[in-house]
């Protein structure tokens, strides 16, 4: 019995681990992209719009990040 919950503890983490790294990963790239055209719109300021819809966009991924960073602390000790 102890050994079928670890064996779903450890499922679970091996499913939220790559999603985790993908969005981390995402997130990484958004923040590059961002910088790069803010380098590049030097004399021009990025619109409110963009700057609001990306940091919105960011703050989204990286709560549903923190969600998923819950849920692999609650399958490690589920067992």
């Amino acid at each position: 019995m102890a050994n079928r919950k670890h064996q779903r503890a450890s499922a679970a983490r091996r499913h939220i681990q790559p999603e985790i790294n993908r969005r981390l990963f995402r997130a990484s790239r958004v923040a590059q992209i961002m910088h790069i055209n803010m380098l590049h719109e030097r004399s021009h300021a990025l619109s409110n719009i963009y700057s609001a819809s990306v940091f919105s966009y960011l703050a989204d991924d990286l709560r549903e990040l923190q969600q998923l960073f819950q849920q692999q602390n609650k399958a490690k000790h589920e067992y």
